[in-house]
């Protein structure tokens, strides 16, 4: 599995109610603005499913606006829940 960030400028609240409607066991929230989501695929699938991109009007806001990536490694000064987390998601097979 691929860990992505997802960070928003404000706190949005479309866009959370998306994040934990499409991924209820694999986000974790760090803050208002700041989501972790542990999936399989790109960030632009990562856009899609979260209804921020639509191919057929790229131009048209969706539920809301954030930078996404995907994370490749990680380190850092953070809660033992954070790094549990991580680890545990990282480690576990993608799923279909």
């Amino acid at each position: 599995m691929t860990i992505f960030a997802v960070l928003m400028p404000i706190p949005q609240q479309a866009l959370v109610e998306e994040i934990k409607k499409s991924f209820p066991d694999n986000y974790l929230s760090l803050n208002e603005t700041q989501y972790l989501i542990s999936t399989k695929g790109t960030v632009v699938d990562l856009a899609r499913t979260l209804g921020m991109y639509d191919d057929q009007q790229p131009d048209k806001l969706g539920t809301g606006i954030a930078v996404l990536f995907a994370t490749s490694s990680y380190f850092g000064r953070a809660q033992l829940t954070i790094w549990d987390w991580i680890k545990a998601k990282l480690e576990s097979a993608p799923s279909g």
